[in-house]
């Protein structure tokens, strides 16, 4: 960083690490629980679900769990909603998504297709938020 002061002239420059998503999908936040006592909850942020999948399934995690960050849209701000169930949903056109239902009772279509609630006529259960007593 020294060095790249010195070469732009600019003695107070700064540098901060981001990440830049150009997309507006929705993104998963996976926070893992300890291993241990010394650890902490752990997040990871993913672009797909299949991508969540893969990690829980590589990784052997056992106790975690799965937020959702909502697609912007002009009228309304992101939001971060907790997933307590997943299902694959179908319509009657053959497409089919992923359906979220959150913990407030909302539900979130995943995937690239533009379907909606509404176009949904079948669904079949992949995976319950288990929350262990503690």
């Amino acid at each position: 960083m020294a060095v790249l002061s010195a070469l732009s002239g600019q003695p107070g420059l700064r540098s901060y690490p981001f990440v830049e998503l150009p997309l507006n999908s929705h993104l998963f936040h996976l926070d893992v629980a300890p291993i241990d006592d010394e650890s902490r909850w752990q997040r990871f942020i993913f672009d797909t679900f299949e991508n969540v999948i893969e990690f829980l399934a590589s990784e052997k995690i056992e106790e975690f769990r799965i937020h959702i960050q909502t697609r912007r849209h002009a009228d309304a701000d992101y939001l971060l909603k907790r997933i307590v169930q997943i299902s694959e949903g179908y319509a009657i056109s053959g497409e089919s998504a992923y359906v979220f239902s959150c913990a407030n009772g909302s539900i979130e279509i995943g995937g690239v297709n533009d379907l909606r609630q509404s176009d949904i006529v079948r669904m079949s259960s992949l995976w319950q938020e288990h929350r262990p007593d503690r």
